[in-house]
């Protein structure tokens, strides 16, 4: 509405020249669940990252959080000089809004992305194995895994659950980088997914074509053992790895993330004719990372079969964090991602902790996140 007065020099109220009635805007209903929220800030609390829940079956945001946060309060009316000079100018940008705008290296969260595009070109089948002694040359250069004296004999489920570089060092270069490009933008990597939000980033799908359209040079065979991994030029946002894990999981469905209740875009739901019998290969190497002694243990759940998938992305090697002795700044980055149940799945969380060095360290973020979800449902349920 509006009120036009005139007031004196010393801004009081002489007379009323007009009234105009405000009218009642439209009512917002978040689809955000309050109860986990909180989990999930808890979760995050002292810690710089973020963390979202996402119905797979509709694109609702169950929770969303982005550390560090700031004082909205600030901004009601005209914030101070000072204040904003202090956000602004604070290394840890408490202004990006994490779950949509960090775009980082996902690390080894993006080998279910692999595996499923190495299972569907026939680059590797369940007969397909690799020795990981610690480590393989690949056009002149040594490539190390994470576990040091290696995993041994490794094939596709073994090498979900046990994350081995070497495994996908492999399986990544028997598939190329257009056919893993190809499948991680199938599953909504490398474009925006279309929440009601503003200043969403994209991310980046490198391929051949991409390297020849922004550098006019050649796509290296050497530079997809990076990518096979989730290193490299490759990086996403955690609302994007949500969004392609969930699709995943719900068996070739993605719904558009939303947090209004009213989805503002239904019909852009995605469906996609995947090869079941090779994505369920996948989902059980994810099911062996929690259940099966894997690199996510610790996000099992009792009478809960949880999914999921660990990462740690380098910001920089470990030969320059060594030599050149740098700060706890430039600490690896741990991802978690996970589902449940196993079969129809009501629940996708993805944790980023910047700096959190590996990935199983932000997997009880997930499992708390989940295990509130599962609670909840069960106190709601109608007593027998």
């Amino acid at each position: 509405g509006q009120r036009r007065v005139v007031v004196d020099n010393r801004g009081r109220e002489r007379q009323v020249i007009a009234m105009k009635e405000a009218a009642p805007g439209r009512n917002l209903q978040l689809t955000i669940d309050l109860d986990l929220q909180v989990v999930a800030e808890l979760g995050m609390e002292n810690r710089k990252g973020a963390v979202v829940a996402l119905d797979p079956r509709n694109g609702e945001v169950l929770a969303m959080v982005s550390r560090p946060s700031y004082d909205p309060n600030k901004f009601a009316g005209r914030i101070r000089s000072k204040d904003w000079k202090e956000l602004i100018g604070n290394p840890d940008n408490p202004l990006l809004n994490r779950p949509i705008q960090a775009q980082l290296a996902p690390g080894s969260t993006f080998k279910p992305i692999v595996a499923l595009a190495a299972l569907d070109s026939g680059a590797v089948d369940d007969a397909y194995t690799v020795h990981c002694s610690g480590g393989a040359s690949f056009y002149g250069h040594y490539r190390k895994c994470h576990k040091k004296g290696g995993h041994g004999t490794v094939e596709v489920h073994r090498g979900l659950v046990q994350s081995c570089d070497v495994f996908f060092y492999n399986a990544g270069d028997r598939t190329g980088i257009d056919k893993i490009a190809e499948y991680a933008e199938m599953a909504g990597f490398g474009s925006k997914t279309g929440i009601d939000l503003p200043n969403e980033a994209e991310g980046l799908v490198p391929s051949s074509k991409w390297k020849i359209r922004s550098q006019r040079q050649k796509w290296y065979a050497g530079e997809t053992i990076s990518v096979a991994i989730g290193q490299g030029a490759l990086i996403v946002t955690p609302l994007q790895l949500a969004y392609a894990i969930g699709g995943l999981a719900t068996g070739g469905v993605w719904c558009a993330p939303h947090l209004a209740m009213e989805n503002p875009h239904p019909e852009k739901t995605r469906r996609v004719d995947l090869n079941l019998e090779n994505l369920t290969k996948v989902i059980s190497g994810m099911y062996g990372v929690v259940n099966e002694g894997g690199t996510g243990a610790s996000a099992r759940l009792q009478g809960i079969e949880v999914c999921g998938k660990t990462g740690t992305a380098q910001l920089v090697s470990n030969e320059t964090m060594k030599s050149a002795k740098l700060g706890d700044e430039y600490k690896d980055n741990a991802w978690f991602v996970g589902f449940a149940p196993r079969v129809n799945p009501e629940i996708v969380v993805v944790a980023l902790w910047e700096q959190g060095a590996h990935g199983n360290l932000a997997a009880p973020i997930v499992r708390d996140v989940i295990k509130a979800y599962f609670d909840k449902k069960a106190r709601l349920a109608p007593q027998a």
